[in-house]
């Protein structure tokens, strides 16, 4: 993720339980005195990151261009791109960015959510979403450092990925 330029995205471990952290990594992100969202050791990563790498998944995926195959030349192509997104766009759920556009709209997302000791923290869902309007990016985080109760956030987020949706698609108005 480095050589990407995504600074503040890494993977520390394995994701099995017990598992230990094979390397600490600080970052801009995690050493910000001004404020602290309690990431996990284990993986992070920041808003503007994740939709750096999913802009770099699509620009690899549509035109076998884009920052992948120039950092990771002969590893990493358009075919293995087109995979990636694949991936992303089998992770069917009903809710949060896919919540907030309408049914049948491709979605090409990651989601999270950081719970500790049984309370949600962090809710999180990345992704590009393919529309007649413009194909685009999106990343929504929430974060309470008390809790976040998942019907209200999910339907938070939800309704922020609608607006952002309506933006590039605006509603037909009567009369037009």
């Amino acid at each position: 993720m480095k050589k990407l330029g995504l600074e503040n995205t890494f993977l520390a471990g394995k994701f099995t339980l017990g598992s230990p952290i094979l390397q600490r990594f600080e970052t801009p992100a995690n050493s910000r005195t001004d404020i602290n969202t309690d990431p996990d050791p284990y993986s992070q990563t920041t808003p503007s990151d994740i939709g750096m790498l999913l802009e770099d998944i699509y620009q690899c995926a549509q035109t076998g261009g884009g920052a992948l195959t120039a950092v990771f030349p002969g590893e990493i192509d358009q075919v293995k791109c087109q995979l990636m997104n694949t991936s992303l766009i089998n992770n069917r759920l009903p809710v949060l960015i896919t919540a907030g556009v309408p049914e049948g709209t491709q979605v090409a997302h990651k989601h999270g959510w950081v719970s500790t000791n049984g309370i949600i923290n962090t809710i999180g869902d990345a992704g590009i979403v393919y529309s007649l309007g413009g194909n685009y990016v999106a990343v929504i985080f929430l974060h309470n450092p008390d809790q976040l109760v998942w019907d209200p956030a999910s339907n938070l987020l939800a309704t922020m990925s609608q607006a952002i949706y309506n933006y590039y698609n605006p509603p037909a108005t009567a009369g037009s």
